[in-house]
């Protein structure tokens, strides 16, 4: 695989546990792929963190965060990292406690704002749980789709085997997604066969190319990424610091 180093890219990884036993090696693989491919921002989900794994065991060099969104009981979490060059903004006001999706912005060059929504659906999630999942996602992007030049990236995994059912066989996620203009790009199995992990945008044209790479230590899932034409804003570095509600750089 190539990727080009100077387009914006994202990767995104299911590491079933991030340090499970105070075992680093799946994020030193991660951070291996993250500088060989010069990823701009790093997703993961089902990273099984809590409040008593602090920022400094799970950091990335060269990035950012890490941004966590834990859930209230063991297992699920998303966690993501940003090139810490490029302004950042995490979004608390988007974010809900019932559901593990994670908000950030990113300005590009051209003044238009950049979304991403890192995402976790749990397996064997319940009716309830699924529509407040499906709701919390279409509340924030109806709000951001107000701006014409608003661009949405969605990514995670979403344990949805909708991908390339016929449309009576989607579930409700998949097609309130599509009705919002969204196209999901990952068309290879990123976990026994099946379409599980999902990249997603509203601006399709602006995809430059997308993919599926090798597992990580041995992990089940297989990591994804895109590319978007996109030129981010940078900054000279310096630490985040929090400012009201938000986690943000010097914007």
């Amino acid at each position: 695989m190539t990727l080009n180093s100077t387009i914006f890219s994202v990767l995104h990884v299911n590491t079933r546990s991030v340090v499970a036993h105070n075992n680093t090696t799946k994020l030193d693989e991660i951070e291996l792929l993250a500088a060989q491919y010069n990823f701009a921002v790093v997703c993961l989900s089902e990273t099984w963190l809590d409040n008593s794994i602090d920022n400094v065991t799970v950091q990335l060099n060269g990035y950012a965060g890490p941004f966590r969104l834990h859930r209230r009981r063991h297992g699920g979490g998303v966690l993501a990292y940003v090139k810490n060059d490029i302004f950042c903004v995490r979004h608390f006001d988007y974010e809900s406690d019932d559901v593990e999706i994670l908000w950030l912005e990113l300005k590009t060059t051209n003044f238009r704002c950049l979304y991403i929504a890192v995402c976790y659906l749990p397996p064997n999630s319940n009716s309830l749980l699924k529509q407040k999942f499906t709701d919390s996602l279409s509340t924030v992007s109806a709000s951001l789709l107000v701006d014409p030049d608003c661009c949405i990236l969605i990514i995670g995994d979403f344990n949805d085997h909708s991908v390339f059912k016929p449309i009576q066989l989607q579930s409700n996620l998949f097609r309130t997604l599509s009705a919002f203009g969204f196209h999901q790009f990952i068309d290879t199995a990123t976990r026994d066969r099946v379409i599980l992990d999902w990249a997603l945008t509203n601006v399709p044209s602006a995809v430059l190319s997308h993919g599926v790479l090798d597992p990580i230590n041995n992990l089940d899932h297989n990591p994804i990424f895109i590319e978007l034409n996109f030129s981010l804003k940078y900054h000279v570095v310096s630490k985040p610091f929090l400012c009201g509600t938000i986690i943000m750089g010097t914007f």
